[in-house]
């Protein structure tokens, strides 16, 4: 997976598809977090087509309104936070397992993410002083 990992980070079209596949397996492998953590840490560094996009952001959605927030799930919402998830914002909100303090944590997060809160968001301001 090591090699699938890297070949993501180079932008190889086969190794963004199998990590996307990897990262919508709900089985168990040995070393599966750590695993889907590094997959989806290369995937948010890695310029992804649309289409894998798509299938990433419903992923992840349906994962936080599932109320299945496992330990790798604090890269897959940076990786919806890069890629954008304005379209399913008000699912997000309608559909949040309240009940469940780890996927509320999430949406806490997203909710800022939403919000450009100072906190989750460089201001621009920031930026134009770097360059």
């Amino acid at each position: 997976m090591d090699k699938v990992i890297a070949g993501i980070r180079s932008g190889d079209a086969a190794c963004i598809v199998i990590g996307a596949e990897f990262m919508e397996e709900d089985s168990k492998f040995t070393f599966g977090r750590a695993l889907k953590s590094h997959v989806a840490r290369a995937m948010r560094q890695a310029d992804l087509p649309a289409a894998v996009q798509a299938r990433l952001r419903k992923r992840i959605v349906d994962m936080l309104i599932a109320g299945n927030v496992p330990r790798e799930f604090r890269e897959y919402a940076k990786l919806l936070r890069k890629i954008g998830f304005a379209d399913y914002w008000h699912k997000i909100q309608a559909e949040a397992p309240a009940s469940n303090k780890y996927a509320m944590r999430y949406v806490g997060y997203l909710r800022a993410v939403h919000a450009r809160s100072s906190s989750v968001v460089r201001p621009v301001s920031h930026l134009d002083e770097i360059y």
